[in-house]
């Protein structure tokens, strides 16, 4: 005999928790430079590199207009270049450049730092528990991701 799962418990524990993880991991040992949309549109484009902007705005969930104004601060910076579709020439591409990867590197880096640091107040126990919870997470966000 199989029960109803609650799904708005669910809902409730992502409402509440989402939030909290940014809170403590990122709010209180994160400056804001650089802004973390620029550090998240890197990451994306290094993943996923030559995609059109469009892709890239839907996965940071932000409108053309700005996503343009990312890229093109981006692109002044020498972090990400342009680069026109072979099948469209409508299409503009991005790429990530060597100096963006440095760049990202640098401050991946430095938030490792941070959150190790953040951390260090937790047990053995406790972090084990955390990376479990945390790859159970990730197979079951794999599947949403599809």
């Amino acid at each position: 005999m199989s029960q109803k799962v609650d799904r708005n418990k669910t809902i409730e524990y992502l409402i509440k928790y989402i939030p909290l993880f940014h809170k403590i991991f990122f709010q209180k040992i994160c400056s804001n430079e650089p802004p973390r949309q620029h550090l998240q549109l890197l990451i994306y484009i290094k993943k996923d590199s030559g995609k059109p902007m469009h892709y890239y705005s839907q996965k940071l969930l932000i409108s053309k207009p700005n996503m343009t104004t990312l890229a093109d601060k981006s692109i002044s910076e020498g972090l990400l270049e342009r680069q026109t579709d072979e099948n469209d020439r409508r299409i503009i591409n991005l790429m990530i450049t060597p100096k963006g990867e440095k760049f990202l590197e640098f401050h991946k880096r430095n938030l490792k730092k941070s959150i190790i640091k953040r951390l260090e107040v937790l047990e053995d126990e406790d972090i084990q528990k955390l990376n479990d919870s945390f790859e159970e997470i990730q197979k079951i966000f794999n599947k949403l991701d599809e």
